[in-house]
């Protein structure tokens, strides 16, 4: 070849079919080109020059450049022979045909979360995530499918919630949902609603590595509506009085002292928010991993550290976590043996302020958002203010505190056997033991105030304290015997194992009164106030609290399961489980549960082959799957016994107290396991060169076996002095829905880009429910069976008035039905909410109310992925969202207002209120007393109700990785990554335009505030 010349090529597949849009790149330089529409390029090149040719759902190869080439591109099956872990054993992706979606860890890594379920929303179908508001270490809820809790297995083993939340993206190898009956009824008890399992990274053969990760963010609230001033307020109380026909509250002077500031004491301007919150809050977040290790012997350690503090002006409120994990692999080939031992675990420490009339983030928010702004929040001297509710004595450094320091140590140890004479037998055992403890202090402590002209502090109680502390231990044993192998076309594959669990808790509090001395030590406090006792609370069968200092809980289960493929075109598989529980009674402890799923590779088969040739089509696999599984919790946990209840002041002898048991519930000895009947159906398929992707499923779930009290309980329990056992009911809930994913992925040179989108809805509905009242079962209109306006785990139902609009006028109030109340109807008037009478009787009364609106919960959310590169540069979009759900709108943000409310216009977007000029308003007609026309306007009506549904950018990381090219010679560096991460940029909502977030439960603005984050990130490795 000459110095400078130019090369021409073709580029194929393997079946010499010619490849269009292949990237043709000269090796470390820009230079480059694509294939056209016969495959062929031409590129200037020098000698010597090395050529990239890279193309979606193929092998990258690097050849030297020639004068002619022709190059064969090979499939890439990587992505196709990628293990998934699915129950306790693993396939590849090639053959699942389970409804298993994954999670990719390593995308969640530089967002700024403080934990790692903030971090999956809209990342995979069949995936519901919900924030309940922010703070600190929030965590959201999760659900699979919109069912209840699921499950969480980490390296084979059932994990607490918080232990898998308190991962480190980084440590996680893979992470899949199992969905369906196919992937779960090997976990038997407790997989009816779903598991995340999770997989974390062991040791490479190869140097030692060390990688080191660093963040830095600041969070602001991300919906935090401009209230009004002061003046501004005054002025609307004022024509709240005129509406009400009643004196200004404020006179000219009173105003002008509110414009001026010229009386701060007696009309002041406070900014409430401003006085105790600043405006950003930092966290930042260290890791560090070691790995390395030979063919014999691998290790894997790991440190992570995070720091996170709040938006208080005080650093009073914050949170502090460090995590570790080591893990370590011997293998002893000649021998067929490997060892794994894994030691995980974390130190959490959180603290907020403590006092008599905030504990927690609706009492500081309720009063940050309510406290007038006529009102001042410091004394003219600078000091806290002498009036109830000041959140700037509510979070003052001098206030008390609520701390909670949680260890978790884990250690899990394996052994693998290949038995060297029977290939494809391996045989594994495993004992995991988990310790954990929790200690809580609370120092309930009241700051300083102080009257406007005194430095002489005052406090609204004495100091009280309260010690807590439980901790507990968990051990999980396991054996299995693995069998796979191939014989011609034929695969096979069969697993058989034991498992055993038993996990022992305990818990004591125990607290003083009235300490005269305010040092946060228990024998300070007066003796003749002392309290202890247990404090492991739970849920008998018949929702009753349960008070003790000691529980214990044991499982054990049989598990078998087999799998079978002809040619890699047909599968079939089947699980058992026979699970027994310490739930129930000797004879009904055991339960078995099972599955069975069919899959279809229909590319396969010859009459597709000119599709897939045409790349038309280039995968089709089919799945369908039916099974059972078994849910124990809910029959409490000593239901089936005879349970009695200790009482210290039972009776009096002699003037004093005596203790004493009293009978609790009948026994209900024939309790026995929930069923839930699972069925899925789905596809996956892949098109046009593998650059087009995507899977569907439906589902359908039946749950049976709850338990009910039966017919005439009150009459009974009053009868009997006691309560009824409960018994097992037909009752049937149902659950169905479907999920979607959709992706593109391609280059265009060196930009290569994948765009992909999910969405999952649900609706259920009971078939059967025969714990219903049958008050209520008997209305059509209120009943929850055979309705899906119910949602099974919200914890409102909504029974609401229809309205109809505003009067228009006195005649329209005059014409219009009344509520039975007739004080409910005095001093309507236009501007007051109109409401339907639904029965047609001429009046409102409860009979007109009915179930409206919708769930307090999604019933779809769905994810928009965008991950991009360019020559080392690469940016990732997350947008995400969720269809409608109601909120409802209370209190302050609805305008409710009492004798005592002197402003009861607080926020700009109440300024839309009724008005004769203005009849289509957002809120009704502005009132100074709401309670004039007995809260006619406050009456639970479907006005109120406002559709949660939102879009919102959920994560953004934009960055540049150095070892592109700047970087690509030292290499004693393995990675250099600096980027930008934010979280929650912006969102679109009908929420906010009440000041709202979609995702924060409180619908009063009483909760801290969901926060927008932005990180600066650096990855480094050596």
């Amino acid at each position: 070849m000459q110095q400078n010349a130019q090369i021409t090529g073709t580029v194929v597949d393997e079946k010499g079919e010619p490849l269009i849009g292949v990237a043709v790149q000269v090796k470390g330089t820009s230079r480059g080109t694509v294939t056209n529409l016969d495959g062929q390029f031409t590129l200037d090149v020098k000698e010597g020059d090395m050529l990239e040719f890279s193309y979606i759902g193929y092998t990258t190869q690097t050849l030297k450049a020639s004068p002619v080439m022709k190059i064969v591109m090979k499939e890439d099956a990587q992505k196709l022979d990628e293990v998934v872990v699915v129950g306790y054993g693993s396939t590849t992706k090639r053959d699942l045909i389970a409804s298993v979606s994954t999670v990719k860890a390593d995308q969640i890594s530089n967002v700024p979360v403080a934990n790692l379920t903030q971090g999956l929303a809209g990342r995979s179908p069949g995936l519901i995530v919900q924030a309940s508001g922010g703070g600190v270490n929030s965590k959201p809820n999760v659900s699979i499918r919109g069912g209840g809790d699921p499950i969480y297995v980490i390296d084979g083993i059932i994990r607490s919630a918080n232990d898998f939340a308190n991962l480190a993206p980084d440590d996680i190898e893979s992470m899949s949902i199992l969905k369906d009956a196919s992937a779960t009824a090997v976990y038997g008890s407790r997989a009816t609603n779903g598991i995340i399992q999770v997989v974390t990274k062991q040791g490479k053969a190869g140097k030692t590595s060390i990688e080191y990760d660093f963040s830095y963010s600041i969070a602001q609230p991300s919906i935090w509506d401009k209230k009004l001033s002061a003046y501004d307020r005054a002025i609307w109380s004022n024509t709240a009085k005129h509406n009400d026909g009643l004196p200004d509250t404020y006179d000219a002077k009173a105003l002008e002292a509110f414009r001026t500031g010229s009386d701060p004491l007696n009309f002041a301007n406070t900014d409430w928010r401003k006085l105790v919150l600043n405006n950003w809050a930092p966290q930042q977040k260290h890791a560090i991993r070691v790995f390395g290790g030979n063919e014999t012997n691998r290790y894997y350690v790991s440190l992570g550290h995070i720091d996170q503090n709040s938006l208080y002006k005080n650093d009073n409120h914050w949170m502090k976590r460090t995590t570790f994990r080591l893990a370590q692999s011997t293998n002893l080939k000649p021998l067929g043996l490997q060892i794994n031992a894994t030691i995980d675990g974390y130190r959490e420490h959180t603290t907020h302020p403590y006092t008599s009339s905030a504990e927690g983030y609706y009492q500081v928010f309720s009063h940050i958002n309510d406290k007038m702004p006529n009102i001042p929040g410091y004394n003219q001297f600078g000091l806290p203010y002498q009036t109830n509710d000041n959140p700037v004595s509510e979070t003052a450094e001098d206030a008390g505190y609520n701390r909670t320091i949680s260890n978790v140590i884990n250690g899990k140890g394996e052994i693998i056997w290949t038995v060297p004479w029977v290939k494809g037998l391996k045989v594994r055992a495993s004992s995991n033991y988990r310790y954990y403890s929790n200690s809580t202090k609370k120092f309930r402590k009241d700051a300083a105030k102080y009257a406007w002209d005194s430095t002489e502090p005052s406090y609204d109680s004495k100091p009280l304290l309260r010690y807590e502390n439980s901790n507990g231990y968990a051990f999980t044993n396991q054996a299995f015997v693995e069998y796979a192998n191939q014989f011609g076309k034929h695969s096979v594959s069969a697993l058989a194992g034991f498992e055993q669990y038993y996990e022992k808790n305990e818990g004591y509090f125990l607290g003083r009164r009235d300490f005269l001395i305010d040092i946060d030590q228990i024998i300070v406090g007066d003796s003749n106030t002392q309290t202890n006792g247990g404090i492991l609370e739970e849920k008998d069968a018949y929702g009753n609290k349960k008070i003790g200092a000691e529980t214990e809980l044991g499982r054990a289960a049989w598990i078998g399961q087999i799998k079978y493929n002809y040619a890699n075109k047909y599968y079939a598989e089947a699980s058992i489980r026979y699970d027994g529980s310490d739930r129930f009674a000797k004879g009904n402890r055991w339960g078995a549960f099972f599955s069975g799923s069919l899959g279809w590779v229909v590319t396969e088969e010859n009459f597709m082959k000119s599709l897939v040739e045409k790349d038309i089509l280039n995968s089709l696999k089919l799945r369908l799957s039916y099974g059972q599984t078994g849910l124990d919790e809910s029959a409490g946990r000593y239901a089936y016994m005879t349970t009695y209840n200790f009482n210290a002041q039972s009776y009096v002898v002699d003037g004093s107290f005596k203790p004493g048991f009293t009978e609790g519930p009948l026994a209900s000895p024939d309790l026995t396991w929930y069923t839930t009947k699972q069925f899925d159906m789905g596809f996956d398929f892949a098109s046009l060169q593998n650059r087009l992707y995507g899977s569907f499923d439906y589902f359908y779930y039946s749950t049976t076996g709850y338990l009910t009290a039966p017919t005439g309980q009150s009459y009974l329990n009053v009868a009997l002095g006691t309560g009824m056992p409960k018994i097992k009911s037909n009752s049937e809930l149902r659950r169905a829905g479907y999920e979607v994913q959709l992706g593109w992925r391609d280059n265009i040179g060196d930009f290569k880009y994948d765009v992909s989108g999910n969405f999952t809805f649900f609706d259920e509905l009971w078939a059967l429910d025969e714990g219903e009242s049958e008050v209520t079962r008997m209305n059509p209109y209120k009943r929850r069976q055979q309705n899906k306006g119910y949602f099974i785990y919200d914890d409102n139902l909504y029974y609401l008035y229809k309205n109809l609009g505003y009067y228009q006028s006195a005649q329209d109030v005059y014409n219009s039905p009344a509520f039975i109340n007739s004080m409910n109807s005095g001093y309507l008037t236009a501007g007051d909410i109109k409401y339907a009478d639904l029965n047609g009787d001429g009046r409102i009364t409860d009979e007109d109310q009915r179930r409206l609106g919708k769930a307090k919960k999604p019933r779809g959310q769905y994810g928009i992925n965008l991950n991009m590169s360019y020559k080392g540069f690469y940016l990732s979009m997350l947008f995400q969202g969720s269809t409608a759900f109601d909120m409802y709108i209370s209190d302050g943000l609805a305008m409710k207002t009492g004798q005592t409310s002197s402003m009861p216009l607080a926020y700009d977007h109440q300024i839309d209120h009724w008005r004769p000029d203005n009849r289509h308003a957002q809120y009704p007609r502005l009132m100074s007393n709401t309670g004039l026309n007995q809260n006619n306007n406050y009456q639970r009506s479907d006005f109120w109700l406002l559709n949660g549904a939102y879009l919102r950018m959920k994560d953004l990381q934009f960055g540049y990785d150095f070892k592109h090219r700047l970087l690509k010679q030292v290499n004693w560096l393995t990675r250099a990554k600096v980027g930008i991460s934010c979280q929650n940029l912006f969102t679109i909502s009908e929420a906010t335009k009440y000041g709202l977030d979609p995702e924060n439960s409180s619908t009063e603005n009483y909760g801290y505030p969901v926060e927008r984050t932005i990180a600066f990130t650096l990855n480094l490795g050596f």
